[in-house]
């Protein structure tokens, strides 16, 4: 073989070696690069899912809020609060009567009490605690869907028999229909209702300062 030929193979091998050195340093950073690209898209799908589920999160929390400020803006806000004008008024009665209670055991019927008292009794059922009671069941039944977990309680129920057995008995007084209580319903007041009111509104509202608190200071990451 002559020099020539041999020369010749040697080239074609060292240019074979280049060819290999040149795909390699392609293939090399190429697949290095599909890599990178790979982990930045996976990073960026994690990012975007974080920033859906934040914002899925912030919207649950706005419309919580939302319907909160409506319970305690339409409903039990203004139910305790016609609760609290009640008993304050009711209590003035007591004051001008200069006891603890309008009734006592022995009396059964508004006749019982001084011409005086039966006056100041019969106007503050007229003018203030039927009317009260009235507004507080026209809430009730027309804001419903705003009760607290949409679970109706019963004392509800035992407030409506006994603001509706007021004005029984208010409605026969008024037009001469004989009762035997005369004002004097046989029920208590349902203490266990403005309880219940009171305590849903302290809870509400605590609820709206922590929702308030967490609503702003998510707007701002955005």
């Amino acid at each position: 073989m002559s020099f020539d030929h041999i020369a010749k193979i040697i080239e074609l091998v060292f240019t074979a070696l280049g060819l290999l050195f040149v795909i390699g340093g392609w293939i090399i950073p190429y697949k290095q690069n599909q890599e990178t690209m790979k982990r930045q898209r996976q990073a960026e799908y994690k990012s975007m899912k974080r920033q859906r589920r934040a914002e899925y999160i912030f919207r649950q929390r706005q419309w919580e809020k939302e319907h909160i400020d409506k319970q305690i803006s339409e409903f039990y806000g203004p139910i305790s609060s016609l609760l609290q004008e009640q008993e304050i008024i009711f209590n003035r009665i007591l004051y001008m009567f200069g006891r603890s209670c309008v009734f006592s055991k022995d009396q059964t019927k508004l006749s019982d009490l001084p011409e005086n008292e039966q006056k100041i009794w019969m106007h503050y059922v007229d003018t203030y605690k039927i009317p009260l009671s009235n507004r507080i069941i026209d809430i009730i039944q027309n804001k419903k869907h705003l009760i607290y977990k949409s679970e109706i309680p019963t004392c509800f129920k035992v407030y409506l028999d006994y603001t509706l057995g007021w004005e029984l008995l208010d409605n026969q007084k008024r037009n001469g229909v004989p009762n035997f209580y005369e004002y004097f319903y046989s029920y208590n007041y349902p203490v266990e209702f403005t309880r219940y009111i009171n305590d849903t509104l302290k809870l509400l509202l605590k609820r709206q300062a922590e929702l308030i608190g967490d609503v702003n200071s998510e707007s701002t990451a955005y």
